[in-house]
């Protein structure tokens, strides 16, 4: 064995151990700490995802499902459990899925109307300032409004207390799921140059949790110019050819022309829609956000996950004083989805 082999066997080892010691802390009802993510992503890049299918199956066996999924009403219209297991399989196969209905109008347009005089961080470095989003004068790449400020919003509490999120994590995960952050952000036209803090080069996340899926909603029209979310389709599958020497470079940002060449360009989805439209994507596949270029665009992200590493990054949240009756009713149906909300 040459010395770069044993130098990498170590490493390995070093870090699947510190792995090992956060999954030990976890069922022992302790906190995690950052080392211990960062091992789990360590070796999601060095065994071209086979340790995070590892961890899948593990929180799938400590975490089963909490519910039996039975119809149910949404904003966005009736679903069978047949309908929602069709969804978790075609997540399972692109790494996303549109839903055809939309959310309505009136609620786009007070999502919209309380995002425009919300203070959002204007920037993804760690001197960003707080401002409200200037459509006339914008200072960043991404206004992040904070989660307990989204939260206060009426609108935001009926549309995390939809039941469809939870069923569709639930079915895909095939395990239980917990809301991971609800927020509202802007991505403003700029310069046209993608930003790498704001996520508009190729990349993969990797949250807090072995199983994750975000949910974006589109509260504005967002068409090839206005900043449509760019999923590589097929690319959240793992230990794939293709992405074995991506992956191998670890957690960075990737050309456009390499990711075209490893997956081929005709699974690079432009994903618009009309506002309102609800896009649930594993975003442990290649993705980007790209530069809106004749028009601003506001979504609402929630995100959903396996409840492995949710304190280490989430934390609690308040809830605000006037929780809606939606999210009373949700939190009261299914506690252990929305554990991080506290009165």
């Amino acid at each position: 064995m040459d010395r770069l082999a044993v130098e990498r066997a170590k490493l390995l080892s070093k870090r699947s151990a510190s792995a090992v010691r956060g999954l030990t802390r976890f069922l022992r009802g302790k906190g995690l700490e950052a080392d211990h993510w960062s091992a789990l992503l360590d070796l999601h890049c060095m065994t071209n995802g086979r340790s995070t299918d590892m961890m899948t199956g593990v929180m799938r066996a400590v975490r089963p499902p909490k519910m039996k999924i039975v119809p149910f009403q949404s904003l966005l219209g009736p679903f069978a459990p047949s309908d929602i297991e069709k969804i978790a399989d075609d997540i399972r196969r692109d790494g996303y899925f549109v839903f055809e209905n939309r959310i309505p109008a009136q609620l786009c347009d007070g999502l919209a109307e309380a995002a425009s005089r919300l203070e959002g961080r204007a920037g993804r470095k760690a001197d960003s300032k707080m401002a409200v989003f200037d459509p006339d004068n914008p200072i960043g790449h991404v206004y992040d409004i904070p989660e307990r400020e989204s939260l206060k919003v009426p609108g935001v509490q009926k549309l995390v207390s939809d039941p469809i999120f939870v069923n569709v994590a639930q079915a895909y995960f095939q395990a239980q799921p917990v809301v991971m952050s609800t927020l509202l952000w802007w991505s403003p036209v700029m310069d046209g140059t993608p930003d790498t803090d704001a996520a508009q080069l190729f990349h993969f996340d990797f949250d807090p949790a072995p199983i994750w899926i975000k949910f974006f909603v589109y509260l504005t029209d967002v068409t090839p110019t206005s900043g449509p979310h760019v999923f590589v389709r097929g690319s959240h599958r793992r230990r794939l050819p293709a992405s074995r020497d991506l992956l191998a470079r670890h957690y960075v940002r990737i050309p456009d022309n390499e990711i075209a060449d490893a997956y081929g360009k005709e699974n690079i989805v432009e994903l618009t829609g009309k506002r309102g439209t609800v896009i649930a994507v594993d975003t442990l596949g290649f993705h980007k956000g790209k530069p809106p270029s004749s028009d601003h665009r506001l979504l609402a992200q929630i995100v959903l996950s396996t409840p492995l590493f949710v304190g280490l990054n989430a934390g609690t949240v308040p809830l605000p004083e006037n929780v809606s009756p939606e999210l009373a009713k949700a939190i009261a149906m299914m506690p252990w989805a929305y554990e991080r909300y506290q009165a």
